[in-house]
């Protein structure tokens, strides 16, 4: 048995509290209210209220870290880089992949990839979650974890837009693709393996933001393209792709798709101007 604290009691960390659960360790989760500590002695998410009730889970109420993007005062971070900064010399390890947080806590089966560059570090939380349905896979390349895990979000709102203004699966199969090539060219102008970008973290999870309104970031999406005024709490890709758009011009790699997607929620750009924009630009060779 393994004495494990997840930070967070949102869904996705209720539901990994429940897989390590199932998994025999001894967990608590760090939340930012007392309402979720009952919530969670109960078995229960408020997040994801639809959920059966799991068995209790231990918490209580501490500061919070945050997934995606960290956006402190001086400059946004990708997960890696806030854990060195906030620790420098310890080991971490990223966990990320195609996983809702309600098909996890339901105890359905699923596959994510935990990075880190310390590889006892990486093996301890994959024996962590290994009596349960959450299988995880090794990975050195944090970095292009955290890019691929963050990324997606972006590409899925395309996506959701392309849908949502009616231009059919050939255009979201067309956003998947070139948007998988677009990540793969950030990984690589970043320093991290573009290779990373075409596992569990990167094509994998794009695919699984990509497949409907189940996804967050596709829901936020699909309203944009019918002209809705979106749930702002929906996506996380909103709060993110900017920061994402200005490190590509900081290190000159071109990023079609995620500077239209932050001209539109950022910029108030028309989402009709900047897909014409997209369809205009002169296709390469892949």
């Amino acid at each position: 048995m393994r004495r494990v604290r997840v930070i967070g009691g949102g869904s996705w960390g209720s539901a990994l509290a429940a897989a390590l659960h199932d998994a025999g360790n001894d967990v608590a989760v760090l939340v930012r209210d007392e309402a979720t500590v009952r919530l969670l002695a109960e078995g229960r998410c408020r997040q994801l209220a639809d959920i059966p009730p799991v068995g209790p889970i231990a918490a209580s109420t501490d500061p919070l870290c945050a997934k995606g993007m960290a956006m402190p005062a001086d400059g946004a971070r990708l997960m890696p880089e806030l854990a060195h900064a906030m620790a420098p010399g310890r080991p971490s390890v990223l966990l990320s992949g195609p996983s809702f947080a309600d098909e996890v806590m339901r105890g359905l089966p699923a596959a994510v990839v935990a990075a880190g560059t310390d590889s006892a570090a990486v093996e301890m939380v994959q024996q962590s979650f290994r009596a349960s349905q959450l299988r995880v896979y090794a990975s050195d390349d944090p970095l292009g974890v955290a890019i691929g895990g963050t990324m997606k979000n972006v590409i899925a709102i395309a996506a959701g837009c392309a849908i949502g203004l009616g231009l059919g699966d050939n255009a979201r199969a067309a956003i998947i693709t070139r948007g998988l090539a677009e990540m793969a060219r950030f990984a690589a102008a970043e320093g991290a393996d573009a290779e990373t970008i075409y596992g569990l973290s990167g094509a994998g999870d794009l695919a699984l933001s990509c497949a409907g309104p189940h996804s967050r970031n596709m829901a936020y999406g699909l309203a944009l393209g019918r002209g809705e005024t979106p749930d702002a709490r929906l996506a996380e890709g909103r709060n993110t792709v900017a920061a994402l758009a200005a490190r590509g011009h900081e290190t000159g790699v071109e990023l079609p798709i995620t500077n239209g997607v932050d001209r539109v929620v950022n910029g108030g750009a028309p989402l009709g101007d900047v897909v014409a924009s997209l369809l205009a630009r002169p296709a390469g060779s892949e």
